[in-house]
């Protein structure tokens, strides 16, 4: 499928690549903030201030990973003569270890130190742009958290049941029949120093009464 289908997906470096249409980012920008559930916000800062900032260890980072999760939907490759390492087992280490770049010879990062050094939300910089935090609504110039209903229908989640197999669009679809009410998508563009540039598309669900992410899809602006 081409890149005007909104629901063209594939799978890269570990991580759950979803093409999503330009169009799609532009209605977000002009949508009005959500009043989702309060504690969403810090669960998903927390998580992002972990992984960008703080460098956690996999290890620590799998803590914010929810049991019901689509990471495991990528089989390990078998083709490739480079060893089998744990990163390349573990695709959810491996989309952690992988939102980092080796500088090249000779040049040399510098690290984010906030959290507002690491990510972004474009939209929300845009002329006559408004960013607000009030009773939970969630838009800021770092990330934004939406509830399916508000985003462009076919842009992040399929509408329908997919018919055929494809195993990531039939976790997402499930996402929309298992947490109705309960699932918010968090977005951001990461742009940090030593960072691999792109755009974000988390997805969260609760889990004992905890906010984990259950999917990550990464895109350009």
């Amino acid at each position: 499928m081409g890149r005007s289908a909104p629901l063209s997906l594939e799978m890269r470096n570990a991580r759950l690549k979803y093409r999503i249409p330009g169009a799609a980012f532009g209605l977000v920008a002009s949508l009005l903030p959500l009043y989702a559930q309060g504690d969403i916000q810090p669960a998903v800062r927390a998580f992002l201030q972990a992984w960008y900032v703080d460098k956690k260890s996999p290890d620590e980072l799998k803590s914010f990973v929810a049991k019901d999760n689509g990471f495991n939907l990528i089989p390990t490759a078998t083709s490739s003569k480079a060893p089998l390492t744990a990163a390349r087992a573990d695709p959810v280490r491996a989309l952690f270890a992988g939102a980092f770049v080796s500088p090249r010879v000779g040049m040399r990062f510098e690290p984010p130190k906030t959290l507002s050094d690491a990510i972004e939300f474009p939209p929300a910089k845009a002329p006559g742009a408004r960013t607000m935090s009030v009773r939970g609504a969630i838009v800021s110039s770092e990330f934004a958290i939406y509830t399916p209903e508000a985003l462009p229908k076919g842009g992040f989640l399929p509408v329908h049941k997919p018919s055929g197999d494809d195993p990531v669009a039939n976790y997402l679809y499930h996402l929309t029949q298992a947490y109705k009410g309960k699932l918010y998508i968090a977005i951001y563009s990461a742009k940090g120093g030593g960072m691999r540039q792109e755009t974000a598309v988390t997805y969260w669900i609760p889990e004992n009464g905890v906010w984990k992410l259950a999917a990550f899809m990464g895109t350009n602006w």
